[in-house]
């Protein structure tokens, strides 16, 4: 991955039950260029940067008490060198590129909710829409070199489509929703399958041992 420069970013902490949010400055890359440069990027990273942004996303609403970050985007994602995800500290003048480009008539189109009642301003479902279409850039920026199966597929646009409030009976009304319906990377479910057929022949190895013993 090529180096990227440092942004300040949105940190959450977690201390006795509570989450509050800190301020720190990473060295990344935004999602949008990081897109640019197919390097590394393999179908596990991708399921994954969905699940981190999930992530991100709650501890925000929780830290916010379901307060709106509102510019979900591939210009306020940022991705580490080490291919995590973390959120632009909106507030700081150094970041104030990312208001600048929602002001221009095509990142409005297709990042912000076409019909914003005053009051949605700081409702979470502002930033469901625009996380559905985080996804879909991504997904449309890696098609020609990562292949989903017809299920990743069909449970993907199951998630953006509720994301985006197509239907009003079905769509998230949270995060761990959201997060629930994500697929999952291919490496942990294969680790978790490792495990699990490591286990059942140690037992198996076990008995064995064990009979042999018994009937010596």
């Amino acid at each position: 991955m090529i180096t990227g420069k440092k942004y300040e970013v949105l940190k959450f902490m977690e201390y006795d039950g509570k989450s509050r949010v800190v301020m720190d400055c990473v060295r990344g890359r935004l999602l949008v260029h990081r897109l640019d440069d197919r390097q590394g990027i393999t179908k596990e990273i991708v399921f994954n940067w969905f699940n981190l942004l999930a992530d991100e996303l709650e501890k925000y609403h929780r830290c916010k008490k379901e307060q709106c970050y509102r510019y979900i985007n591939p210009y306020s994602v940022l991705v580490t060198e080490e291919e995590k995800i973390l959120l632009l500290d909106l507030s700081a003048g150094s970041n104030g590129f990312v208001l600048k480009n929602m002001q221009r008539p095509a990142m409005r189109e297709h990042f912000v909710k076409p019909i914003i009642h005053i009051r949605e301003s700081t409702k979470t479902s502002l930033d469901f829409y625009g996380f559905g279409k985080t996804i879909q850039f991504i997904l449309a920026r890696t098609e020609s070199y990562i292949l989903l199966s017809k299920m990743e597929e069909y449970i993907l646009s199951g998630v953006i489509k509720k994301c985006l409030g197509e239907n009003s009976r079905k769509k998230f009304d949270s995060l761990k929703q959201v997060k629930k319906e994500l697929p999952k990377s291919h490496h942990k479910n294969y680790e978790k399958q490792k495990k699990r057929i490591i286990l059942i022949v140690l037992i198996v190895a076990l008995l064995l041992a064990i009979v042999f013993a018994v009937s010596m």
